[in-house]
């Protein structure tokens, strides 16, 4: 797949008026708004209880029925662990990391049924190697991913999976601190398993530019590399010191450290690579924006994507 022309997934869901709990009419003109926006193959959609605030049939109503779906995880990962800080695959607290496994068969089931409704629909699921937080040991947190794949991998499932990595627990100064890149390529090797690249969460890891393409070879030197996925993180401003907030790119977002030549520079270095989907996740931080400008930050990423 040449991913400059197939068209990319978007992480939409930050930007759209739900995620700020603003009305049902202004998330209708906000998808309706974002369907008519050029090179968009498909969604990055969380999933919760279900894939959308208002339903899984509401997405689907108001989506065109050509777009794809990849489902990640990371939100409901991340409020559950808000509650319960050993929630997570990778965790050695072996009841809650049960209780992970256990949301993932529900997300299994509900992407089953998705499918088997509309085949190919949902075309991968983002999982997260979450660890025990507070707990340094490595080695444990890596015994616990590798449990939970095991057992998860003996389900049917309907579409890819996909680990999204997110900044290691070994990092300076732990964002989401999950299991490092070596330790997920180590488990995931003999499994059917690839790995997302996301650049703000590489660069996160070791407050530093570089690691998102450091990682990006990493993946695919150990053949494992299935998706690429751009979202930002700022110095200061509204979006914060070193935070996983999706910040645009600049100069759109004029404190971002993303820039459209950080896209080539991956994007070259997977060219004989074939991706299972690249795209973007951003956010719309001021909870006020009209609909217009909240799509505004998601065209200029698509137009940083297709830049050539």
């Amino acid at each position: 797949m040449n991913v400059n022309n197939a068209g990319y997934i978007i992480g939409a869901y930050p930007c759209a008026p739900s995620f700020h709990q603003q009305s049902e009419e202004k998330e209708k003109e906000f998808w309706r708004q974002l369907a008519d926006t050029p090179n968009i193959r498909g969604l990055e959609q969380p999933c919760l209880e279900h894939l959308h605030p208002l339903g899984d049939e509401w997405l689907l109503r108001h989506t065109p029925g050509d777009w794809q779906i990849v489902v990640t995880a990371i939100m409901e990962t991340m409020r559950r662990r808000g509650g319960n800080s050993g929630f997570g695959l990778a965790s050695s607290d072996e009841e809650q990391r049960k209780a992970c496994v256990e949301y993932y068969h529900h997300l299994q089931q509900k992407i089953n049924n998705i499918n088997a409704a509309r085949a190919g629909k949902v075309i991968a699921l983002e999982l997260h190697a979450a660890p025990l937080a507070g707990n340094p040991n490595v080695a444990q947190a890596t015994d616990a991913f590798a449990r939970s794949l095991k057992e998860m991998a003996n389900w049917d499932w309907s579409c890819d999976l996909v680990l999204e990595h997110c900044d290691a627990m070994t990092g300076p100064a732990p964002r989401k601190g999950f299991l490092p890149l070596d330790n997920v390529l180590e488990v995931i090797a003999d499994y059917d398993i690839s790995v997302c690249i996301n650049w703000a969460r590489s660069a996160i890891e070791g407050q530093d530019t570089t690691l998102p393409l450091a990682h990006t070879r990493q993946a695919k030197q150990a053949g494992k590399l299935g998706a690429l996925m751009f979202s930002g993180t700022t110095l200061t401003g509204e979006y914060g010191e070193w935070q996983d907030l999706h910040a645009p790119f600049a100069p759109f977002c004029p404190q971002s450290l993303m820039m459209t030549n950080h896209v080539k520079e991956l994007f070259n270095a997977v060219e004989h690579t074939t991706l299972l989907f690249s795209g973007i996740k951003l956010l719309e931080i001021n909870a006020n924006a009209d609909i217009q400008h909240r799509i505004e930050i998601l065209c200029d990423g698509i137009r940083a994507l297709t830049t050539p």
